[in-house]
């Protein structure tokens, strides 16, 4: 049964990972149950939350790993390894379908930085590139995601969490891969080129592979991508949320919720402390 939020975000048109309910998955023993249908491989800042509302039994997004199952990122940070240190072995079907086997259709990054092995292991899937313009992508990638995650702040949290074995410690060290490797170790300079040679390379793989692409912006609507997909046109607007504002407040939310929880360590850890010192000061007086 959904929560009263959850009716009201679906009343609204907007459905906002973390919010809405997605598939729990036991990484240890699960398997794929639902057949991967839909792989979104546009970048983060394309409209891809919008496309969660695909109508799909669960659609795996990055706010997904980041928000809903952070426990995910450790996973996808051994994929991050595998791909672009050389360490472990890269992952195949098997894995992918250990990690997103309760889904149907995925999107987002940390997704979208392994176009190649998710096309290789669901050549059955449909593939939709979301476009936007280059510039434009750039600064929104900049003012938002990197400016967040590339902070003191950011990094002494992190630091802090993996101490403390937080659910979020590997949540920002998957995301650095995705913002700095992905990008050949600096987006400053090479964001604007690997944003074009990733969407070269997957409707170059497409072609090859004879898979459906879709090439879609967000302003085209429902149109031609519920005519790609093969599903009747919802009722309502078009979800267009995620903007800059949101992004940057949902991710202070995170970082506020893990500053939270160290507090309560910290605060626990001292009143231990506090305690044991009275204790031996009463044993002492004694």
């Amino acid at each position: 049964m959904l929560t009263q939020l959850q009716q009201e975000s679906m009343q609204s048109g907007r459905a906002i990972a973390g919010i809405l309910p997605s598939p729990r998955v036991d990484q240890e023993k699960s398997c794929r149950t639902v057949p991967m249908r839909v792989l979104v491989l546009g970048l983060s800042r394309t409209g891809t939350e919008s496309l969660i509302q695909l109508g799909y039994d669960g659609t795996y997004h990055g706010y997904t790993a980041a928000v809903e199952s952070p426990r995910d990122c450790k996973t996808w940070l051994r994929a991050m390894r595998a791909k672009f240190d050389g360490v472990g072995a890269p992952f195949v079907r098997e894995d992918w379908d250990q990690l997103l086997g309760h889904y149907q259709a995925v999107c987002d990054v940390p997704a979208a930085c392994f176009a190649d092995e998710l096309m290789t292991a669901y050549p059955n899937a449909k593939v939709i590139l979301t476009n936007r313009d280059t510039d434009e992508w750039f600064y929104s990638v900049s003012k938002t995601l990197v400016a967040n995650a590339f902070t003191r702040k950011a990094s002494l949290i992190s630091l802090f969490a993996t101490i403390t074995r937080s659910p979020n410690r590997w949540t920002r060290p998957t995301m650095m891969y995705a913002l700095s490797d992905f990008f050949d170790g600096d987006f400053e300079r090479n964001g604007k080129q690997t944003y074009r040679e990733h969407y070269r390379r997957v409707r170059e793989m497409a072609r090859e592979r004879k898979m459906e692409l879709l090439d879609y912006e967000i302003k085209d609507g429902w149109e031609p991508l519920c005519k790609f997909l093969g599903h009747d046109v919802p009722v309502g607007p078009f979800p267009c949320g995620n903007d800059k504002q949101e992004v940057n407040a949902r991710i202070k939310a995170i970082i506020n919720r893990e500053i939270q929880r160290l507090l309560l360590i910290f605060a626990f850890l001292f009143s231990c402390f506090a305690f044991t010192g009275l204790a031996t000061i009463t044993l002492v007086g004694i």
